[in-house]
């Protein structure tokens, strides 16, 4: 049965437990944080349905996807756009889904921030939750099932998730067409350890003394190009730091540390991709220096369901068509896998006994004055590429 199923090709995307006819499936997490499918053999009628639905062992193909149409897009709402991962195309994209009486099917923080989850919406309040990227697994129990009885309802639905979820609700549902459902997927790096992302957080609020009351990740309080992490405590303190000097930003981008084994051969990296829409950021774009600042993001439409559905929204975006090429050009894991870092190993080795941060640190070699001497010339940089860039305005 499933669990036979090897690390190297396990999402976790847990579509298996939804498709077992008697609840069979169950997971558990191994020492990195990551879940992997577990079978009740008392309960399992070895109907395979879980071998034969597997997106990892199954690849369906979407006869409707084609080739993509390229955009450049943000949104008008200036609050939308900077409180948002890129440009803010999928806050305008749920709240249609929303004004068409529809359902928004995304991930959100738990309460205390330290894990995360798919849930589906009809309110627009619960929109601010469910936009931003979280940047490590979210636990997807439940959601494939969930969606297929409002779309066999005829309610429409809008469901956001990496491309392997997408690939998951894809076999889920099956050959049939609903054409009362929007897949949406973002471009992708790899999904990181929820263990490691708790571990962060709790070694923050050891240090801080007091829990944490907000998270945002990808904060652009000094700019889109910072990768800012932004975090309040319960006491009133904050924490902001950037692609230098955060010890999770480098863990994951740098280090290459923490990320799920399967991720490192992506069998999403292909320019036909699972969805209907992809979303991500737009690097390597000249343009003015507000855009840099505020964030620019690519958007794919790769069916025509997609591209009628985006252009639906556009009274709400600023939007440049571009092409493929310099989509690729400038985000590198649009088509390639990022690769397993050489201490991964060693990283989660010593992390049960360790502090986060100086961990992260030794394992990529930075010390203190390496990161304000890199410190210093990214702000040096970042203020020259601006300049630079002011000219296109």
């Amino acid at each position: 049965m499933i669990d036979i199923i090897a690390k190297i090709d396990c999402t976790g995307c847990k579509m298996c437990a939804d498709t077992c006819p008697v609840q069979a499936i169950s997971f558990k997490t191994d020492n990195e944080g990551f879940w992997y499918p577990s079978v009740d053999y008392k309960k399992c009628l070895k109907c395979k349905k879980c071998l034969s639905t597997c997106p990892s062992l199954n690849k369906m193909v979407n006869s409707k996807v084609h080739e993509p149409s390229v955009y450049a897009a943000w949104a008008k709402d200036d609050i939308i756009r900077t409180t948002s991962t890129s440009g803010g195309c999928f806050y305008p994209l749920a709240e249609k889904m929303i004004q068409n009486s529809g359902y928004v099917a995304a991930c959100i923080y738990s309460k205390d921030y330290k894990n995360a989850y798919h849930v589906i919406s009809n309110s627009v309040e619960d929109l601010n939750k469910l936009k931003g990227s979280k940047y490590f697994q979210s636990d997807t129990a439940g959601i494939y099932k969930s969606v297929k009885k409002l779309l066999d309802k005829g309610k429409q639905v809008l469901f956001c998730g990496a491309p392997c979820h997408v690939g998951g609700l894809n076999c889920f549902l099956g050959k049939k067409d609903y054409e009362n459902l929007i897949t949406v997927d973002f471009i992708c790096r790899g999904i990181n350890s929820p263990k490691v992302f708790r571990r962060y957080v709790e070694d923050l609020e050891e240090r801080y003394h007091a829990p944490v009351i907000r998270v945002h990740l990808k904060n652009k309080k000094k700019g889109w190009t910072h990768l800012g992490t932004y975090m309040e405590f319960a006491n009133g303190k904050k924490y902001y730091r950037d692609r230098i000097n955060d010890p999770w930003v480098n863990g994951f981008i740098v280090g290459n540390l923490f990320m799920r084994p399967s991720c490192n051969q992506c069998k999403y990296k292909e320019r036909l991709r699972v969805a209907d829409i992809s979303i991500g950021d737009f690097w390597g774009l000249p343009s003015t220096k507000e855009n840099l600042f505020k964030g620019i993001s690519l958007v794919l439409t790769n069916t025509d369901k997609g591209e009628l559905f985006f252009s639906s929204i556009k009274d709400k975006l600023y939007v440049e068509p571009r092409t493929y090429e310099e989509a690729s050009n400038g985000n590198g894991c649009l088509l390639t896998s990022a690769p397993m870092g050489e201490k991964r190993g060693e990283f989660f080795r010593r992390l049960d006994n360790e502090k986060y941060e100086p961990l992260i640190w030794d394992l990529i070699g930075k010390t203190k004055i390496d990161i304000f001497k890199k410190h210093t010339k990214y702000v040096v940089l970042n203020i020259l590429r601006s300049i630079k860039h002011y000219g296109h305005s």
